[in-house]
């Protein structure tokens, strides 16, 4: 970056202090900024459009002041052919001081210090912060933010900051074996969709996973289990939507603030702290397998299956009906079942095979076709498909099953007949249905012991309702098919309120987590609940239910889900209707002053988006649609709107903690490490544990720190300009750093001290300046002291080798004795200080601007403002 001579400092210095002696009205200022490289012709079609757009303000004189200044402004730049080398500053308003006078004026530089922003802004003031910038273009400091996972090391260039290089390590978080540990019933959500307590993890298990350096939910193996007593259990329970985990004091919770996400333990957790969820669960999930036919009653034994039997049996030398007796069975069974005669039942079958030493499900699959009793064939599904799965689901939530009937209980005679119907011809089975008067439901009974025995055997999950669970065949299963049971289970159980939202309950806290994760599938968001259900007189058990309010999830519930209920569906497109966008739930994970950040450098004005201010000062979240509304609707810029479409699209969501309560009793808990250090619990992204990896994580974070020193050494060594070096990163990271021996010592003596910054990439460094103003004035009146305390100190040493006032300078010049040239700012006049700094720059002198905001400044503008430190006497 170009060094700025007192002659450009001060024809700059001049323009700007005419730009800031004008003060609009109202909103009416126009500014402009063109990088260099950019392409003039599009600032002029911005500006075009920002005049059309101006027909809109409300007040006549401010509207006719605004596009008259832009009208001048984009006559102004039709004068370039293209942007100037070092871009252009241009601006343009009504600088009459009289409210009854117009007076229309344009300004603009060609900076001495190449523009870097693009910016285009109406205002009260001109915007003069990237030339005012440019005055101290030529104080250089270095610039590190840096942790064992990341690094980011730039210059500060006046108040412009230039990112050098951007380094990553690999190093995985810091954890401790045994320590971060969560409550025994905490679930745990897999790769493949099926949802385990955390005491069912292993290796070599795989759980969904954050990958935070690209914001994406990712696959990642677990890798050690622990199982530890701890004395104290913190309960953490979130609002919008609510959810709840149990964890130790020391569980690592990720938390997202203002500066970024950090990691805090559970007791250093408090209210108002969001905590980080996913909005969707990416399942593939797998068709599954149904290993029906073992469950009929009877069979029809093909050729090849006859013939085995009896080759067995001549193989152990057992006539007929030494056999029978052996199974406890007539002759004339063996012998009809060994010609095929007669249709073989399960029970004698199985005795018979368990006779022969054959196995009797290989027997069934490979050899047997099922048959009805009195001929009439029931079908048992296959494959877990959709039809199916919405059985099992209404199962879930309102049957129950004897030795040879499966009963559904239902309160709408619609939904009872459709399902009737649905399923005799899906079971190719006559369905009884009668309503009970006494009890006021419709009941279905579907007599059948094979499909008793299916339900049983290949979803022995549904046990009785406090100790059911969702089927692992249905959670593994693809979307589509978990719609369908999701379907049947909100048709038994759930219920739409008009004043709130779809709602489910249940008498089982475990199926109600389990139900707010799978519906994270869909990317419904939903909210857990519990309550002591005192009011129903026949159950003293508590009532767990499950709420879905958002207008989004809404939507999504009823397009990918839904009831099969008329009056349900009536209901529930009401509740749509009438619910507001507005959302506490769904809301952007990226800081609003980042994005605002990001708007600014590509030259939009503020303006352009309503109702944003307090988001952009972080005073609020904002709701991802709001977002999409008010904020990327209005980008025409390709880069930014892809980038904010990449924050728009982040499938991960703050959620904020509404209460912790810590109960204090000895309790059993688990601790997992996994390879990619995070997974999610109860639906919430936590930390996790790994001991063997900390002596590997030390050493490559050690080795990390050399890779920050080579570059930091390279590019800072042979800098002169360089005034000095500061050094950010949370925790102890930089210490570490500037205390090892990695840095060179000439580079670590520019060291001007330690900052806490959260961030590790570019924004990290722009909250290093930010926080580290007080080294910065500190280095710069330092500065100013060493060249006035050499001055006085030589004037009272070797007084002939000092001069002060204009008339003893100016021949102190002409004789060449001059070394150092002082001048106290703004006390000589421009073309003075002009005229003698290049008399002095011509004969080899340094020249040193000093104010008077030092003691030292103070006493040398008693001395006229301007003094000189000579080489050698000239009187």
């Amino acid at each position: 970056m170009e060094n700025l001579n007192t002659k450009k400092k001060y024809k700059l210095k001049r323009f700007l202090n005419q730009l800031k002696a004008v003060k609009g009205r109202h909103t009416e200022l126009v500014s402009v900024y063109i990088p260099k490289g950019f392409s003039i012709l599009k600032v002029i079609q911005q500006l075009s459009q920002e005049k059309d757009t101006a027909s809109n303000i409300k007040d006549k004189r401010t509207r006719t002041n605004v596009q008259d200044s832009l009208e001048r402004l984009i006559r102004h730049l039709r004068l370039y052919k293209a942007t100037p080398e070092n871009g252009l500053a241009a601006f343009a308003g009504n600088i009459s001081e009289n409210e009854s006078k117009v007076d229309i004026e344009v300004f603009s530089l060609e900076p001495p210090v190449p523009v870097t922003t693009r910016l285009y802004r109406c205002d009260q003031t001109f915007v003069l912060e990237p030339l005012l910038s440019q005055l101290d273009a030529n104080v250089i400091y270095g610039l590190i933010v840096l942790d064992k996972r990341e690094a980011t090391i730039g210059l500060l260039k006046g108040s412009y900051i230039e990112k050098l290089f951007n380094l990553t390590s690999g190093v995985p978080g810091k954890y401790k074996t045994g320590g971060q540990c969560l409550t025994q019933n905490s679930l745990v959500q897999l790769h493949d969709g099926n949802l385990i307590d955390i005491t069912k993890a292993h290796n070599p298990k795989i759980v969904k996973s954050i990958e935070f350096n690209n914001k994406t939910i990712t696959n990642s193996h677990i890798t050690d289990v622990w199982d530890v007593k701890k004395d104290k259990t913190y309960k953490i329970v979130t609002k919008n939507p609510r959810m709840e985990v149990s964890s130790s004091k020391d569980h690592i919770f990720f938390v997202a603030t203002n500066n970024g996400i950090i990691e805090k333990p559970a007791e250093w957790l408090k209210e108002t702290d969001k905590l980080i969820m996913p909005e969707k669960i990416d399942v593939k999930g797998e068709l599954q397998n149904l290993n029906s036919k073992k469950y009929y009653n009877s069979f029809v034994i093909n050729k090849q299956g006859q013939n085995i039997l009896k080759q067995k049996r001549l193989k152990k030398g057992l006539l007929q009906r030494e056999l029978a007796k052996k199974a406890e069975l007539f002759q004339t069974t063996v012998s009809y079942y060994e010609i095929g005669r007669q249709r073989a039942h399960r029970t004698s079958l199985n005795h018979l095979c368990k006779e022969l030493k054959i196995n009797f499900e290989v027997f069934l699959e490979k050899y047997c076709s099922p048959l009805a009793f009195k001929g009439k064939s029931i079908t048992l599904p296959n494959l877990l498909k959709e039809e199916f799965a919405q059985f099992v689901g209404y199962y879930l939530g309102d049957g129950c099953s004897e030795k040879d009937r499966i009963t559904f209980f239902e309160q709408n005679k619609q939904v009872a007949l459709l399902y009737k119907r649905k399923y005799e011809k899906l079971f190719n089975k006559t369905i009884s249905y009668r309503f009970r008067e006494n009890k006021n439901y419709h009941q279905l009974r579907f007599t059948s012991r094979p499909l008793v025995r299916l339900i049983r055997n290949e979803f022995p999950e549904l046990r009785k309702t406090l100790d059911s669970e969702i089927p692992e065949k249905i959670l593994k299963s693809p979307n589509k098919i978990l719609a369908s049971f999701l379907k049947g289970f909100f048709d038994a159980e759930g219920y739409v309120n008009l004043s709130r939202g779809v709602g489910l309950g249940v008498n089982n806290k475990k199926v109600i987590q389990q139900l707010q994760l799978l519906l994270l599938r869909f990317s419904i968001i939903s909210s857990f609940h519990e309550y002591d259900n005192r009011a129903n007189k026949y159950s003293d058990n508590p009532r767990f239910t499950i709420d879905i309010t958002e207008k989004r999830s809404l939507n999504l519930f009823n397009q990918l889900i839904g009831f099969t209920s008329l009056e349900k569906v009536k209901k529930l497109n009401t509740l749509i209707s009438n619910k507001s966008g507005t959302t506490y739930v769904r809301q952007i994970l990226t800081p609003g002053s980042k994005i605002r950040s990001l708007i600014e450098k590509a030259g939009y004005n503020l303006q352009l988006f309503p109702k944003t201010n307090n988001f952009f000062r972080d005073e609020r979240n904002m709701g991802k649609e709001i977002f999409k509304k008010s904020i990327l609707s209005n980008i025409k810029d390709k880069n930014l709107y892809k980038e904010l479409e990449r924050i728009y699209n982040i499938p991960l969501l703050p959620v904020q903690i509404k209460k912790i309560e810590v109960k204090e009793e000895q309790t059993q808990m688990i601790d997992i490490s996994v390879k990619n250090q995070n997974f999610i619990a109860n639906g919430l992204i936590v930390h996790n544990s790994a001991a063997r990896f900390s002596r590997l994580r030390e050493q490559a974070a050690k080795e990390f720190y050399h890779r920050i020193a080579d570059v930091c050494n390279k590019e800072f060594l042979e800098k002169k300009e360089l005034k000095g070096i500061i050094i950010g990163g949370p925790g102890h990271s930089k210490n570490e750093f500037f205390d090892g021996d990695f840095l060179n010592n000439e580079v670590k003596k520019k060291v001007l001290g330690l900052k806490d910054v959260t961030y590790t990439d570019e924004v990290g460094l722009e909250y290093l300046v930010e926080i580290s103003k007080d080294l910065l004035a500190t280095e710069d009146i330092t500065s100013e002291k060493e060249a006035l305390n050499k001055f006085f100190s030589t004037l009272a040493t070797e007084a002939k080798r000092i001069v002060y006032g204009i008339k003893d300078v100016e021949k102190a010049l002409e004789y060449g004795a001059v070394e150092i040239l002082i001048i106290l700012e703004e006390e000589i006049p421009d073309k003075k200080a002009e005229e003698l700094e290049e008399k002095a720059s011509n004969m080899g002198a340094e020249t040193e601007i000093v104010t008077e905001e030092t003691q030292e400044g103070k006493q040398f503008k008693n001395l006229g403002g301007i003094g000189a430190i000579l080489r050698f006497p000239i009187s």
